[in-house]
């Protein structure tokens, strides 16, 4: 019995312990994206960390989690943060 240990899948014949690498994902790439602009328009990390964690009742999930399951979503979560950027200003 293995207390206190984190079973992983066995490495792949490589030796990597996933099928892609994150940070080229088209999720990790979407999800800088996303960052980056409402880091921008909102004015910080904390601003844009905040609103990018909220829950909001028109999608499942955190808003980043909405932007980072696919391009549609990315689309969406964006016009959120320019309408809430324009409507701060």
């Amino acid at each position: 019995m293995t207390l206190g240990r984190v079973l992983r899948d066995p490495p792949s014949p490589c030796g990597r312990q996933w099928a892609s690498p994150p940070r080229s994902s088209q999720q990790w790439k979407r999800r800088s994206e996303v960052y980056e602009l409402a880091f921008d328009l909102l004015g910080g990390a904390r601003p844009a960390a905040h609103f990018l964690g909220a829950h909001d009742a028109a999608f499942p999930g955190t808003l980043l989690s909405v932007a980072m399951g696919s391009a549609h979503g990315q689309l969406m979560v964006s016009k959120l943060v320019r309408r809430l950027a324009s409507q701060s200003i």
